[in-house]
């Protein structure tokens, strides 16, 4: 299956409109003017590229606008773009949509948050909050331009839009879906803009990328979507392609959390990775959309990187960054510059690096001082985040190039088994059959914080950077690792000299997928009082990259040495549910081997008082508590090889927007006790049913979900009375099922988790009986 890009939309400082920034760019024109957003004193710098005149007035329906946020409006105009310029109607053919971010809406909610943290009295459910959460953009997209089949929200730092479109080419080539809207969007904020400043990566004159002189990037907002779609479905409707996306790779550095490895090794590893995905050499390429954010470190890194993958062709093969017109716009940029790469192709024309007038010699490549007309066979674009999240996506002339040797025939869809569970929670901390505690008749958990010893899971040393949510997440999956017998991957540095490692494909690299439902709220509202109060000057550069939504899952990778897929998924109360099943999906499509996904979620007033209630619904039924859980998913032939049995196999999943009526209709039947279950297990009065329905917390949508289905009279437990009445309370509800599978309580397990207008669905059974 080849896969083709067949629609394109961007909201750009340069423009509201593709091929308006695309003119733009090629003219060498570039965005950079004084802030007019906000002010903060004692900024070293004060200039961004901004997107003059956009409210949130623009999208939102009338009398919504409160809880709406520029980077909603950006995301709604760039995705109604790219669906006209296709010319498909999500109300008339199933279109999923995939969106990539940082900050949603901060900028709306940041001075809030300030003004709360000064009278915590006053938390409420307040409507101007319900842009805060990362998943709301997306959520915002769908009730604008929708209505979407299947919505996911993706965070891996500056990286998200590259891997928004990553997890759609993957939904694609493994035929779980005809057409995804894939893309990315940030809007600027104090947050951010202090946050960089803090870190001395701004440059308070206008960026030069890959230039002797630079001195730092600038910061920017947009946001772009490419609508993909399967070939055979374009030429079904007569559509004609852009591009076509040819290849595709992700992997983390496991190096750090804002500095990038300076010889480039995982870089380069993630550019061949992709190359390899695309049936493509370096000789089939001609010009490359660098990562180039004009900091010291990036460009010499990403120079080496792109020496070390394409050798001899780096003298032949141009290259640009388009950071140098639009600054960097965080989540949205791998979105925007995929998109740039796409149109370049398509017009046979390559934009300039603005801004670079001598190159460093560290630097030595062959750059574009000014635009250059040339045909494009195939194109690269680079996109690094925060915590090492590489992200490298090839695009190629329409049939310039034979099919993938993978992409022909029918999907291949390969089987996921779960090897382990692991949960950090009110009974401490438990690995794959200790998840059963919390079946358990047993006290409510006490409010507020668990008590968690750093120092007895984790090397204190090693987790110095590291806040609360981020060594709860790298000790939950150093337990699943553990106890799946993956633990040699649990070292400092892990494979980061080794050859084999280097060289192998990112595919089969460990790696992890941890959201939370509203990141770091307490940490990002005391970051933002000192910034109100004191001025940006107490803006802390050790605080400030912990409050990016991935941090916990790529702090972990750093610790844990995760070299595979790295990010974190956010959806509300189903966040936990949304990153287990996004893992299953990546394994069945072939881009991952073992992934770690689950939820963390941290006790806090904001969370209890106001966010919970307004945005994901969950009003307090009981002790609100918090904690980690994690499974452990890996591909069943990777386990086969490695000579390892899993614990539960995944047979069925499923994931819905809407109410849910009707989605359980086509679930597989419960299956029955088999021959692991004694019979004294069968025989004892009272003992297990073989099946049954496990859920985070009590909600009535998901007992309407269950109606009409082959579970809907089968028993369910639900977890929260036990594990705390919190948003990752799902996480926990799979870390039991999969306890009650491995000791064979039960042969089938059906996990429901939801948040209002979605949901989802795995369907686990003991190991044999899939």
């Amino acid at each position: 299956m080849r896969i083709w890009v067949t629609g394109i939309g961007i909201v750009s400082p340069l423009s509201r409109g593709a091929r308006a920034t695309m003119d733009r760019l090629i003219a060498g024109e570039r965005a950079f003017a004084p802030l007019s957003l906000f002010e903060i004193p004692g900024t070293r710098a004060r200039i961004a590229a901004e997107v003059r005149g956009l409210s949130a007035e623009e999208v939102a329906p009338p009398g919504e606008a409160e809880g709406w946020s520029r980077t909603d409006a950006m995301a709604v105009l760039s995705a109604r773009e790219a669906l006209a310029h296709a010319g498909v109607d999500p109300r008339a053919t199933p279109v999923d949509l995939v969106v990539g971010g940082t900050t949603a809406g901060m900028f709306e909610t940041e001075e809030l948050l300030a003004w709360l943290s000064h009278d915590p009295s006053a938390i409420a459910p307040l409507k101007r909050m319900l842009s805060h959460p990362l998943s709301s953009t997306a959520d915002h997209v769908r009730a604008a331009v929708g209505p979407f089949r299947r919505v996911r929200s993706v965070c891996s730092a500056c990286s998200s839009g590259a891997n928004a479109i990553l997890l759609g080419a993957a939904w694609l080539r493994a035929g779980l879906s005809t057409r995804v809207l894939a893309g990315g969007a940030d809007g600027l904020c104090r947050l951010t803009y202090t946050g960089f400043g803090a870190l001395a990566a701004v440059d308070p004159e206008p960026c030069r990328p890959f230039d002797r002189r630079r001195a730092g990037l600038n910061l920017g907002e947009a946001a772009a979507f490419l609508l993909l779609e399967s070939e055979d479905a374009a030429r079904a409707r007569g559509a004609e392609p852009i591009v076509e996306l040819r290849g595709w790779a992700t992997g983390a550095e496991a190096h750090h959390i804002t500095n990038p490895e300076r010889e480039g090794r995982t870089a380069a590893r993630v550019m061949r990775d992709a190359l390899r995905c695309a049936a493509l050499a370096p000789s089939d390429l001609d010009y490359v959309n660098a990562h180039g954010t004009a900091t010291p470190l990036n460009d010499v890194m990403e120079s080496a990187a792109l020496r070390a993958c394409l050798g001899a062709e780096a003298n032949r093969i141009a290259v640009s960054s388009s950071k140098g017109q639009i600054g960097h716009t965080l989540g949205a940029a791998g979105a925007v510059e995929a998109a740039i790469t796409a149109f370049a192709i398509a017009r046979g024309v390559m934009p300039p690096t603005g801004g670079l007038e001598e190159v460093d010699p560290e630097c030595q490549l062959l750059h574009l001082k000014e635009a250059r007309e040339a045909p494009i066979r195939a194109a690269m674009s680079n996109s690094f985040g925060f915590g090492g999240t590489d992200s490298v996506l090839v695009f190629a002339q329409p049939d310039r190039f034979p099919p993938p040797l993978d992409a022909g025939g029918a999907p291949r869809r390969r089987s996921v088994v779960v090897t382990a569970a692991a949960t950090i929670g009110p009974l401490g901390v438990l690995s794959s059959r200790g998840g059963a505690a919390y079946l358990e008749p047993g006290p409510p958990p006490a409010e507020g914080p668990i008590a968690f010893n750093t120092g007895a899971h984790l090397d204190l040393a090693r987790a110095r950077r590291l806040d609360r949510a981020g060594r709860l997440t790298t000790a939950a999956i150093l337990t699943a690792l553990a106890d799946a017998g993956l633990g040699g991957a649990a070292q400092p540095d892990a494979g980061a000299s080794d050859p084999a490692a280097n060289a192998a494909p990112s595919r089969t690299l460990p790696g992890a997928i941890v959201g939370a439902s509203f990141g770091s709220v307490d940490a990002s509202t005391a970051y933002m009082r000192r910034i109100y109060d004191k001025g940006a000057k107490y803006a802390s550069p050790a605080d400030f990259p912990n409050l990016v939504p991935s941090s916990p899952v790529g702090h972990a990778s750093i610790y844990l040495g995760l070299r595979g897929p790295v990010f974190a998924m956010a959806d509300l109360g189903a966040t936990a549910e949304s990153a287990m099943v996004t893992a299953i999906e990546l394994i069945t499509a072939g881009e991952g081997e073992a992934l770690a996904a689950g939820s963390v979620e941290e006790a806090s007033p904001m969370i209890d008082r106001c966010l919970g209630p307004i945005c994901s619904e969950v009003v307090q039924c009981g002790a609100r508590s918090e904690g980690a859980a994690v499974l452990l998913f890996e591909s069943a032939e990777r386990v086969r090889e490695r000579g390892a049995r899993p614990v539960a196999t995944v047979a069925w999943w499923s994931s819905w927007r809407g109410d849910g009526v009707g989605m359980l209709a086509g679930a597989p039947a419960p299956v029955a006790l088999g021959p692991q279950a004694d019979a004294a297990q069968r025989a004892q009065p009272g003992a297990p049913t073989p099946a049954a329905v496990f859920v985070g917390r009590q909600e009535d949508r998901l007992v309407a979900c269950l109606r009409g289905s082959p579970w809907a009279e089968v028993p369910r437990s639900t977890l929260a009375s036990r594990a705390g009445d919190h948003e990752g309370a799902g996480g926990f509800a799979a870390a039991a099922a999969v306890a009650a599978l491995a000791s064979g309580a039960l042969a089938s397990v059906l996990l429901v988790g939801g948040a209002p207008d979605r949901g989802y669905a795995i369907l686990l059974v003991a190991p044999g009986d899939a």
